[in-house]
């Protein structure tokens, strides 16, 4: 069986993630064996303060099974500074800026994009790639998405993270096959170290049920 017809197979998700009482939990069920994966360390994303986290990609393009050679996130203009760390083999770079395109149609907004390309040979297609950067986090509480790609060789192809989560309806199945990474930022007050009124579950369901 072809790596696009496992993986089609797979469950892909990009996990909504947040940090309650030390743990991630995710809004949506994070299933085993996940393919791409944001990570906020075990630290909640605060709304105008700055922390770190981790895009993780578990794997190569879904079609044709190359090995990563470019890796590219985009930060819409709510976020604050984005620092790339480093990571061993490849250069990273921010440039001013998002693009998003329909079709034959290519439409560009304020923001950032952070872009990672290989020094060498291409990532091996089962070889996980991590990248860690520090955010400063929008300064309204909410949701918010940061579309990921990755550029593939051996054969060349091209893998887009952008699709939101929704429940499954006729024709559309979920989690989506390439789902869009996705950050509850939280108010000061339903932080893990506050203790006002009570931080719940479904408080921060309802705040980070709609993307900004």
């Amino acid at each position: 069986m072809s790596n696009r017809h496992l993986l089609a197979r797979a469950t892909l998700i990009i996990s909504l993630v947040i940090a309650v009482t030390g743990s991630l939990l995710t809004l949506n069920p994070l299933p085993a064996g996940a393919h791409a994966i944001v990570d906020l360390k075990n630290s909640d994303a605060i709304v105008g303060r700055t922390s770190a986290m981790t895009l993780e990609i578990q794997h190569g393009c879904i079609t044709g099974g190359g090995g990563t050679v470019k890796f590219v996130a985009q930060f819409a203009a709510a976020f604050g500074e984005v620092t790339p760390g480093s990571v061993p083999g490849w250069t990273s770079v921010v440039t001013s800026g998002i693009t998003t395109t329909t079709g034959t149609t290519t439409t560009t907004a304020d923001g950032q994009t952070v872009t990672w390309t290989t020094n060498g040979a291409a990532q091996p297609f089962s070889t996980a790639l991590i990248v860690p950067l520090k955010v400063r986090w929008p300064n309204r509480a909410g949701a918010y998405g940061t579309v990921v790609s990755q550029t593939c060789s051996n054969p060349a192809d091209e893998t887009v993270w952008s699709t939101p989560a929704q429940p499954a309806t006729a024709g559309v199945p979920s989690p989506p096959l390439t789902p869009l990474a996705t950050v509850c930022v939280l108010p000061e007050r339903l932080t893990k170290s506050s203790t006002w009124p009570k931080r719940t579950t479904r408080t921060i369901e309802r705040l980070c049920s709609t993307l900004r």
